[in-house]
């Protein structure tokens, strides 16, 4: 007979069984510490009542896509037209072929002959959902929208001369938090700032554009302008500007939003729709004009002394959206009182292909209405 190994092992189905029927029942003895608190005269409170009460807050990689309507409502600003400020377009002046052939050029360096290469978004096909493309490698459109908007800015430089260059500075990556209540309610708004400029001295008012009587708020009711927004638990009230107080460029001058067609996306996996980018280019202009608002006027400023005006543009490396926002108060509250102003003009392409056909390089339809609006932008004092 073959003697076998003792295992001493126990069935686990059992043991656990085992344990949920002796431990299951138990019920707590009393530790006497509540009487022993009760007699020295310290009060016994439910833990649950000193938890912070929850906030909206709006991460703006994703949450801030809830359409042009709800950010309206949410900062409380009025769309003046679908144009730019008269101030601005009286700066846009022709360019000359000269002008045109050297963008071009920069087009083909910053969309065609960048080293990089990454694995780009995957394909979907909404016929064929199953279907897998080829995955392919190339240029993404944050690396683009860098390189176009970087070489914009030097030959706007070059055209302004040196006097005008010294006034601005550009600022990479800038990290801007900002709080503010609306209806009772705590917001805090987190954003970094792809690019920005900086001036030294803070863009005039729109002076031309006050009479904002024909325009009214959209109506979402029943919804909540706040419905979408992130809630949670854990947060610190910080209001930080990426500038010292010190800084002769304190002055928020023109913001540059890179669209990032992989972190900018829908819950619901549905396409960013034109209204939402639009949304977008609105909620940064605000939180940028809000936090240099704090930074010259002091936390608990509320009507500003003088308005705030920023110019954005917003890019993926092919299509621009140009606007310029006004802030004239941080009290957010319903729709009464001083308003918030934006401007907004449709989105233009810059080109319409730029890729290699027959392994030769191609860049066809430039349009230089792009490079104008830029150029008007930087120009603006």
């Amino acid at each position: 007979m073959k003697l076998t190994q003792v295992l001493c092992k126990q069935h686990l189905g059992r043991m656990i069984k085992r344990h949920w029927f002796a431990h299951g029942q138990q019920i707590l003895g009393d530790t006497l510490t509540e009487t022993a608190l009760a007699s020295k005269g310290i009060e016994i409170t439910d833990a649950k009542e000193f938890l912070k009460k929850p906030l909206a807050y709006p991460r703006l990689d994703r949450e801030e896509l809830f359409g042009l309507d709800q950010a309206q409502l949410l900062t409380k600003t009025l769309i003046v037209k679908d144009t730019l400020p008269d101030d601005v377009e009286n700066l846009v002046e022709d360019t000359t072929e000269e002008l045109d052939n050297l963008l071009t050029q920069i087009i083909y360096s910053s969309s065609i002959f960048d080293a990089q290469q990454v694995k780009l978004p995957k394909k979907k096909d909404p016929l064929r959902p199953a279907w897998v493309f080829r995955r392919e490698y190339g240029i993404n459109d944050v690396r683009k929208s860098y390189n176009l908007t970087q070489k914009m800015i030097q030959v706007c430089e070059s055209l302004c001369g040196l006097e005008l260059a010294q006034q601005r500075q550009i600022i990479h990556n800038g990290l801007v938090k900002l709080s503010l209540e609306k209806e009772n309610e705590l917001l805090i708004f987190d954003s970094t700032m792809d690019m920005f400029l900086v001036s030294n001295k803070g863009l005039k008012p729109m002076e031309n554009d006050k009479d904002t009587s024909h325009v009214t708020f959209p109506d979402i009711y029943p919804l909540s302008p706040i419905i979408s927004l992130h809630r949670d638990h854990f947060y610190q009230v910080v209001d930080s500007y990426p500038i010292s107080k010190e800084s002769p460029w304190a002055n928020l001058h023109t913001l540059f939003v890179l669209h990032d067609c992989e972190k900018v996306i829908n819950f619901t996996e549905l396409p960013v729709t034109e209204n939402q980018l639009l949304a977008r280019s609105l909620m940064k202009s605000f939180i940028g004009a809000a936090a240099c608002a704090k930074h010259k006027f002091g936390n608990d400023v509320k009507d500003l002394p003088e308005p705030i005006t920023v110019q954005c543009v917003q890019t993926n490396g092919r299509t621009f959206h140009f606007s310029v926002f006004q802030l004239n108060t941080l009290n957010i509250d319903g729709i009464d009182g001083k308003c918030n102003l934006w401007w907004s003009m449709p989105q233009l392409n810059l080109y319409e292909k730029a890729e290699y056909e027959s392994s030769k390089p191609v860049v066809t339809n430039y349009n230089p209405e792009v490079f104008k609006r830029i150029l008007a932008f930087y120009k603006n004092n």
